[in-house]
C-alpha cells in the first residue's frame, strides 16, 4: 500500500498543470471585473458615506488599492486595476500578475458598496490561484507546453491548489442547490423561477418577454425549470468525483446554464466569474488545445527536445513551411 501510494503521489507530480486551461480561466475572471469597472463608474460603485467603513482586517485594508488612492481619486485607481486586469488577460508574466490579479479583485470586493457573487467568487479564486501564479515560469500562460519537464515539487504544489479550486465550485454548487430546498417554499413546490423572472426589478428584460411570458405560464415549464435548476446545481457538485473525460462534458451545459442567468438577470460579470471558475474545476489541465483552431491555423508538430516527436495534440506549433 505504501507503494501504490508512492507511485499515485509521483504520477500525480509528474502532470505539468502549467497550460492554457487555467491561463483561460483567470483570463475569464478578469475580463468578468474587468468589465465591472469599465461599465460601472465610481459613483455607480461606491458611496462615500460607506466608503472605508466596512473594513474587515486593518493590516488588509492598507493594501486595498482603492482605499490607498482614497475616495476623491478613484479614478487612478481605476486606472491601476484595468491595467492590472488587461496585462491578465494578456497573459504575460503569470508570476508577478497573479498577486496582482487578486489585490485588484480583492480590493473591489472589499472597497465598492455595490458587489455580487461574481466580485466574491473571484476574490476567492484569484487568491486560490496565487500559489500556482508564482510558480509558473512562462513568460505568457497562454503558451502551451504540456510535456515540458517541470518541477514536481511545483507541479504538486500547484495542482494540489487547482484542486482546492475544484473543490470550492463544488461546494459552491451543492451549497446552492441544497439551500434553495430549505430557503424558499417555492423552490420546494415548484414555483420559484416563475416569481423570479416576473420580479419587477430583477425579472427578465422586455426583449425576452416574448419568449417566456407565455412559457411561464405553463406549470410544466415552471416546474421544470425550477427543480431543474436544484438538480442541475447538484450534478456540478457531484462533477467532483466523476472521472475528467465524464466531468468535461458538463462544461457546455454548465456554461449555457449560466449564460441564461446572465441573459434573464443581467449578471455578465457573474457568469464570467463563473465560466472562470468552471474551467478550472471541469476541463482537464492537460487538455490540448481545441483541434479545430489547430487545423484551421494550419499548424505542423515539432518534435521534442532529444528527436521523439510530441503527440498529435502537443507540442509547440509552428506554421507549415517555415
Amino acid at each position: 500500500m505504501y507503494t501504490s501510494t508512492l507511485r499515485a503521489l509521483d504520477s500525480y507530480a509528474a502532470t505539468n498543470p502549467f497550460t492554457w486551461v487555467y491561463g483561460l480561466g483567470r483570463s475569464l475572471l478578469a475580463l468578468g471585473t474587468l468589465i465591472t469597472l469599465g461599465f460601472s463608474g465610481p459613483s455607480i460603485l461606491f458611496d462615500e458615506q460607506l466608503f472605508g467603513k466596512m473594513s474587515l482586517n486593518a493590516t488588509l485594508e492598507s493594501f486595498n488599492i482603492f482605499f490607498c488612492f482614497g475616495f476623491g481619486q478613484l479614478h487612478y485607481a481605476y486606472a491601476v486595476s484595468i491595467g492590472v486586469l488587461l496585462l491578465v488577460i494578456s497573459g504575460v508574466f503569470p508570476r508577478y500578475t497573479g498577486v496582482l490579479h487578486w489585490l485588484v479583485t480583492y480590493s473591489l470586493f472589499q472597497a465598492a458598496s455595490i458587489v455580487e457573487g461574481g466580485d466574491q467568487i473571484g476574490s476567492i479564486i484569484t487568491m486560490l490561484l496565487i500559489p500556482v501564479t508564482l510558480l509558473d515560469g512562462r513568460n505568457n500562460h497562454w503558451v502551451n507546453r504540456p510535456h515540458a519537464q517541470t518541477n514536481r515539487y511545483a507541479n504538486f504544489i500547484a495542482r494540489g491548489a487547482l484542486a482546492l479550486i475544484a473543490l470550492q465550485m463544488a461546494v459552491l454548487y451543492f451549497h446552492a442547490g441544497i439551500e434553495k430546498m430549505y430557503k424558499l417554499d417555492e423552490w420546494k413546490n415548484g414555483t420559484a423561477v416563475y416569481y423570479f423572472f416576473n420580479d419587477p426589478l430583477f425579472g427578465y428584460p422586455d426583449w425576452i418577454r416574448g419568449l417566456l411570458a407565455t412559457s411561464l405560464t405553463n406549470a410544466y415549464v415552471v416546474t421544470s425549470l425550477t427543480w431543474g435548476t436544484m438538480a442541475f446545481e447538484i450534478l456540478l457538485f457531484g462533477a467532483l468525483f466523476m472521472a475528467p473525460a465524464n466531468r468535461k462534458k458538463l462544461l457546455w451545459l454548465a456554461v449555457g446554464f449560466h449564460l441564461g442567468i446572465a441573459l434573464i438577470f443581467g449578471l455578465v460579470s457573474f457568469f464570467l466569474a463563473m465560466c472562470g471558475g468552471l474551467v478550472l474545476y471541469l476541463i482537464p489541465v492537460q487538455t490540448p488545445y481545441p483541434a479545430l483552431r489547430q487545423r484551421k491555423a494550419g499548424y505542423k508538430q515539432e518534435p521534442e527536445a532529444g528527436g521523439l516527436a510530441a503527440p498529435p495534440e502537443y507540442g509547440r506549433l509552428e506554421p507549415v513551411g517555415t
